[in-house]
């Protein structure tokens, strides 16, 4: 017992002279920083993911950017689910408008947003304003056909069809 006692002394007396004499509280503050830093550094590029999306002023694009994101709850989307895509977008966009480059928009800012639940979050309140109920209804005419494809809805899509339409009935 006497053994056991002279060890945990010894620890403690080596713990109490790196706190004192050492670099201890040095190396227990920069822990502490790196810890706060690097809280601030996720949510600040979660800020920065979320960008492109927060910048989406126009329904179009943000019904395109929905469409993307249930595509890519089944993984990687597929040239069918694209053609799909782009035969939706291709009904509401305006004659002459450049399709081409509103689906390079499309890809990128859905590709940068963390998750769905963020680009609803942006998106919705967009929705809502601009879009009458009818053409509210159509746009999830949309994402069910999108997510039809390949044999119909996964799990993950149906979960993300239910919170997109609860997102886009909800009022203020």
């Amino acid at each position: 017992m006497p053994i056991i006692a002279a060890v945990v002394g010894a620890i403690l007396s080596g713990l109490v002279y790196w706190f004192r004499y050492g670099d201890g509280m040095a190396q227990i503050d920069c822990a502490l920083a790196d810890r706060r830093n690097a809280k601030r550094r996720a949510e600040s590029e979660a800020a920065f993911r979320a960008a492109p999306v927060r910048a989406i002023r126009n329904p179009i694009d943000a019904a395109g950017v929905l469409m993307y994101r249930v595509a890519l709850a089944r993984g990687t989307p597929t040239p069918e689910q694209e053609a799909a895509i782009e035969a939706e977008l291709r009904a509401i966009v305006p004659p002459g408008d450049d399709l081409a480059t509103r689906m390079t928009y499309i890809r990128h800012a859905a590709h940068q947003v963390a998750d769905t639940d963020t680009a609803l979050g942006h998106l919705a309140p967009l929705l809502r304003q601009k879009l009458t109920a009818s053409e509210l209804a159509d746009l999830e005419r949309m994402l069910a056909n999108i997510a039809a494809i390949h044999q119909g809805p996964i799990p993950v899509q149906e979960s993300l069809l239910a919170r997109t339409r609860r997102s886009l009935i909800q009022t203020e």
